[in-house]
């Protein structure tokens, strides 16, 4: 199975839009694994993140960044926030933090700077339960395995 990366689907997020519904229907293009996109919240296990889930997400604006956030800024010498505010703008891939504490550092992509950054979000636990209320496609790796042997 293929690995997609964030910039990729970026790269082609028009496709994306108009073959959203057909993605989240099928099982095997919406377990699509998404390089580095996943929830890590404590004390939850990590939890990886797939094309149909981000799909979901995204276009629901569940993760789709409209409040203001700060942005972490590592220096060799330092580490520093600066507040930040885009709206329509970053999109959430990555969420690792605390339910209890609520700190965290996640990835969003800025598609106004067509980048990847480092943020510290409002709350890990909304994000969280928006994760948590999508509906996914039952997957059964070994059915497409038998698929793909029929095909060979």
């Amino acid at each position: 199975m293929n690995t997609l990366t964030i910039p990729e689907i970026f790269s082609n997020f028009s496709y994306y839009q108009e073959n959203y519904l057909t993605i989240l229907k099928k099982p095997q293009q919406y377990h699509i694994e998404v390089a580095q996109a996943y929830l890590h919240v404590w004390p939850l296990s990590e939890k990886k993140l797939y094309l149909g889930d981000l799909l979901q997400l995204w276009f629901s604006e569940k993760w789709l960044i409209n409040s203001a956030c700060q942005l972490l800024l590592t220096t060799e010498a330092q580490s520093s926030k600066k507040q930040i505010h885009k709206t329509q703008d970053l999109y959430l891939f990555q969420l690792t933090g605390s339910t209890f504490s609520g700190a965290n550092h996640s990835k969003v992509w800025s598609v106004s700077e067509q980048k990847e950054l480092h943020v510290s979000l409002d709350s890990v636990f909304k994000y969280l339960c928006y994760f948590e209320s999508i509906e996914r496609p039952a997957f059964n790796q070994q059915d497409d395995q038998k698929t793909f042997k029929k095909v060979i």
